[in-house]
C-alpha cells in the first residue's frame, strides 16, 4: 500500500482549517473517509454497518476520531513523513494496533512512513493526532532537546501510559477539535489553532517519553499478525479457489493448531471466516464500484469461488446486512 501526500506544511496565516465531518453505512465508505490517508478494511463482524469520522486538521497537524460498531481488519497508510500518536477511547472487545494487543490504558503510536495493521473491538473509536515529521522532530530537539528518532526506537506501537497523561492528552484531541468547530470565524479558529498545537506538541512528547521506559515485552502477536497477513496474500492470490485449512499449512509450514492460535489471537475469527469474509468484500466491492458491468451477480460470486449461491447469498446477507441484489440496484441508483 501506498503512502498518501504529506501533510500540508505552510504559514499557519496562509492555510484554512481543514474540517471533515461523516457518518457511514458501508465499511468501504468509511475506508475512504478518513483525509490524508489510505486504507483497507475488511468487516469480519456480521451485521449492518455504522461508522463516523471527524478530522480537523491545519499547518501540518491533523486531530481525528472515528467510530465504528463492526470490528474490522485495516490496513492502512497515514500521510506520508508523519507520525501518529492516540488512544483508544472505546474498545469492546478484542483489539490489535500494529501487531500488539490493546486495551483502554493504551498510547497507540504509528512511527513514520510505517504500514498499520489494526484489528478493531466490536465497537471501537480512536483518537488521534497526526503530525508531520519536521514538526514534531524540531519541537522535540529544540524544546526537550530529544532526538525523536531515538526516542520512538524505544516505543512500541501500544504501551501503557498513565492516567494523567492519557487524560491530558484525551481532552486536547478531543475537546481542541470540538472547540474549533464550533467557532464561526476562520480567523478565530487560526489564533486558538496556534495555542492547541502548543498545548498538543508538549503532551505528545510527554507521553512517548513516559512509554519510552516501560519495560519491553515479548513478540508473540507480530508473529500471529505475519501468519493472517500470508493468509490474506494467498487468499487474494488464488481468488477463484477456496483454500483449505490443509492447503495453508502446507504453504506456511504451520500446524492447523498454530494457525487457528493466530487467528484466535489477532482477529478473534476462524481462519475459514476471515478467508470468507476478505472474499465477501472483494465481491461487495465490485458491484459497488463496477455496478453498470456486472452481468449477473453469481457472475461476480463465481469469479471468488462462491459456486453454491443460496449459502453464498446466506453469508453476504449476514456479514453485511442486506442482499447482494440490494447492494447492486442501490450502486445502479446511485450512479446514475
Amino acid at each position: 500500500m501506498s503512502f498518501r501526500e504529506p501533510l500540508y506544511v505552510g504559514p499557519v496565516h496562509s492555510e484554512p482549517i481543514h474540517v471533515v465531518q461523516l457518518t457511514s453505512d458501508d465499511v468501504l465508505a468509511q475506508a475512504e473517509a478518513l483525509p490524508f490517508w489510505s486504507q483497507e478494511y475488511t468487516q469480519l463482524d456480521k451485521g449492518e454497518f455504522s461508522g463516523a469520522v471527524t478530522s480537523v486538521s491545519c499547518h501540518g497537524v491533523q486531530l481525528f476520531r472515528e467510530t465504528m460498531n463492526r470490528a474490522v481488519d485495516e490496513i492502512a497508510s497515514a500521510p506520508a513523513n508523519s507520525y501518529v500518536v492516540g488512544l483508544p477511547t472505546i474498545i469492546e472487545g478484542t483489539a490489535s494496533w500494529g501487531l500488539q494487543p490493546l486495551s483502554r490504558d493504551s498510547l497507540i503510536t504509528l512511527d513514520k512512513n510505517t504500514e498499520l495493521m489494526f484489528r478493531t473491538s466490536h465497537l471501537s473509536e480512536i483518537t488521534a493526532t497526526v503530525i508531520a515529521a519536521d514538526r514534531l522532530e524540531a519541537y522535540a530537539e529544540k524544546v526537550e532537546r530529544v532526538d525523536l528518532s531515538k526516542l520512538m526506537s524505544k516505543v512500541k506501537p501500544v504501551e501503557t501510559i498513565k492516567p494523567e497523561l492519557a487524560d491530558r492528552l484525551c481532552n486536547i484531541l478531543i475537546g481542541g477539535a470540538q472547540h474549533i468547530m464550533d467557532i464561526n470565524s476562520s480567523e478565530q479558529a487560526l489564533k486558538i489553532w496556534r495555542h492547541l498545537e502548543d498545548d498538543l506538541l508538549d503532551a505528545v512528547m510527554q507521553s512517548l517519553m513516559q512509554v519510552s521506559e516501560n519495560p519491553i515485552r515479548n513478540n508473540e502477536h507480530r508473529i500471529h499478525r505475519h501468519i493472517v497477513n500470508r493468509v490474506r496474500e494467498l487468499t487474494l492470490m488464488n481468488q477463484d479457489q477456496m483454500l483449505s485449512i490443509g492447503d495453508l499449512c502446507r504453504a506456511l509450514n504451520i500446524s492447523r493448531r498454530t494457525l487457528n492460535h493466530a487467528f484466535t489471537r489477532v482477529l478473534g475469527i476462524t481462519p475459514v471466516a476471515y478467508i470468507r469474509n476478505v472474499r465477501l468484500q472483494r465481491i461487495r466491492e465490485e458491484l459497488q464500484s463496477s455496478a453498470f458491468q456486472v452481468t449477473t451477480i453469481a457472475d461476480v460470486a463465481a469469479k471468488w469461488g462462491f459456486w453454491h449461491m443460496s449459502l453464498f447469498s446466506r453469508y453476504y446477507r449476514e456479514l453485511f446486512g442486506e442482499c447482494p441484489n440490494e447492494t447492486l440496484q442501490r450502486s445502479r441508483t446511485i450512479n446514475i
